[in-house]
C-alpha cells in the first residue's frame, strides 16, 4: 500500500520533514546533487536570500533566461503570498517541495500539491512575539487616539484647545477569537495592564485557559456583548470566513473596538467600514484586508481606526527566525533527497 507524507510540516519540522517520492516515502537514494535548484516567487529578505545562494542555487521567477531551469527546479519558496496551482506546477514539473515563509498558506492549491505528492512546508509561530506586540500597539492606538492626538498636534490645533479624552485602557474587557498561541502572547502583555479576558471556540480547552488565564465562553453572540476590545487573531481562516458579521459586530455596542492582525477574511469588512462610519463602533485597529495592498479611500479617511500595512511579522527578528526555519525544513528535504539521514 502507498505511504502518504504529512503534507504540512510546521515548527517541529527543521530537523526531520516526511516526504513522498513517486509513490514511496523519500528514505532511499537519489542522484547525489553538488546543489539543489530553489525557485524564488516572492521577495525575500535580505537575511534568507544571503543564506539561500550560499547554500542553493536560487532562480527568480519573474526573471528566467535559462529554459532549462524549469526541469531543474525541485523546490519553490517565498512568503505567505505566493500563489502556486497546477499550472505553475505543470511549468516546474520536478517540483517535489514549496516551502512557504509565513503562518498561512491560503494562496497555495493544496488539492494540486496532494495530486503530485509534494510537500508544505510552512512557518506557524515564528512571530508570535512581534504580532502579540503589534496587537497591544492597535490597541493603545486606537483607544487612547494616539494617531489622531498626533494629527492635533501636527496641524496646530492645540492652540485652540485641549484634546478630547480618550477611553482608559487599563482594566478592559478582552475577547479573542483564532490561534490560541498568539492568545496565549497577547494575553500576557494584556495582563500588565489588568485586562479581563475571555476566547470564543467551538470547545473547551481547560489546560490552555489555566496556562493563558483566558476563559472560555461557548458562544460567541454571549462573549462580543460583553466586550470593550474584540480581538480577532485567526491564523487560518477557512471554515471561518465572514464569521465577525453585522450581527456580531452590533452587539459589541458604540463603546466597542475591533482589532484584527490575522486573517482579513473572518471578518465583514464592509460591515466593519459601515460600522465606524456610523459610530457604531468606537473604533477598530486592522494590520489586515481583504484587497492588501489596496485600501480604499473611505477607510483612509476614517478618524476612528488605526490602519497598518499587513506588518506583524515585519521585524527582523520575526523574519530570522522564520528564514532559520524554513532554511532548516531545506536542509531536511534535500538530505532525503541523497538519502542523508537528518541531524536530529
Amino acid at each position: 500500500m502507498q505511504k502518504r507524507h504529512n503534507l504540512l510540516a510546521g515548527p517541529t519540522a527543521s530537523a526531520q520533514v516526511e516526504f513522498i517520492f513517486n509513490g514511496v516515502m523519500g528514505s532511499g537514494k537519489r542522484d547525489q546533487m553538488s546543489t539543489m535548484d530553489v525557485l524564488k516567487l516572492t521577495p525575500l529578505s535580505t537575511h534568507m536570500m544571503t543564506a539561500l545562494q550560499a547554500q542553493y542555487q536560487v532562480h527568480d521567477h519573474g526573471h528566467l533566461i535559462d529554459p532549462s531551469i524549469l526541469s531543474r527546479v525541485s523546490v519553490m519558496i517565498g512568503t505567505s503570498e505566493m500563489k502556486v496551482d497546477a499550472k505553475l506546477l505543470a511549468t516546474y514539473p520536478k517540483v517535489q517541495m514549496v516551502c512557504v515563509l509565513g503562518e498561512s498558506f491560503e494562496h497555495i492549491d493544496l488539492e494540486a500539491l496532494r495530486a503530485k505528492n509534494i510537500a508544505l512546508t510552512y512557518t506557524p509561530d515564528a512571530a508570535l512575539g512581534d504580532v502579540a506586540d503589534l496587537t497591544m500597539g492597535l490597541m493603545l492606538g486606537v483607544i487612547r487616539r494616539v494617531s489622531e492626538a498626533h494629527r492635533f498636534v501636527k496641524n496646530a490645533d492645540w492652540v485652540d484647545g485641549a484634546f478630547p479624552l480618550a477611553r482608559q485602557f487599563t482594566g478592559a474587557r478582552m475577547g479573542f477569537v483564532g490561534h490560541k498561541p498568539l492568545m496565549k502572547e497577547i494575553a500576557k502583555r494584556a495582563q500588565g495592564f489588568n485586562a479581563q479576558m475571555s476566547y470564543f471556540d467551538q470547545a473547551m480547552d481547560p489546560e490552555f485557559s489555566q496556562a493563558s488565564g483566558i476563559r472560555w465562553v461557548p458562544e460567541l453572540m454571549d462573549m462580543v456583548k460583553a466586550l470593550d476590545v474584540l480581538v480577532l487573531c485567526a491564523q487560518n481562516g477557512h471554515g471561518m470566513e465572514r464569521l465577525i458579521n453585522t450581527q456580531v459586530i452590533d452587539a459589541l455596542g458604540v463603546n466597542a473596538y475591533v482589532i484584527n492582525v490575522g486573517k482579513a477574511d473572518i471578518l465583514d469588512q464592509s460591515a466593519l467600514l459601515k460600522a465606524l462610519q456610523l459610530k457604531k463602533l468606537a473604533g477598530a485597529g486592522i494590520d489586515v484586508f481583504e484587497d492588501e495592498p489596496r485600501v480604499g479611500a473611505e477607510w483612509r479617511n476614517l478618524p476612528n481606526a488605526v490602519l497598518t500595512p499587513h506588518i506583524g511579522s515585519s521585524t527582523e527578528g520575526a523574519q530570522k527566525a522564520m528564514a532559520l526555519m524554513a532554511l532548516g525544513h531545506l536542509d531536511a528535504f534535500k538530505k532525503q533527497l541523497e538519502g542523508t539521514p537528518s541531524v536530529q
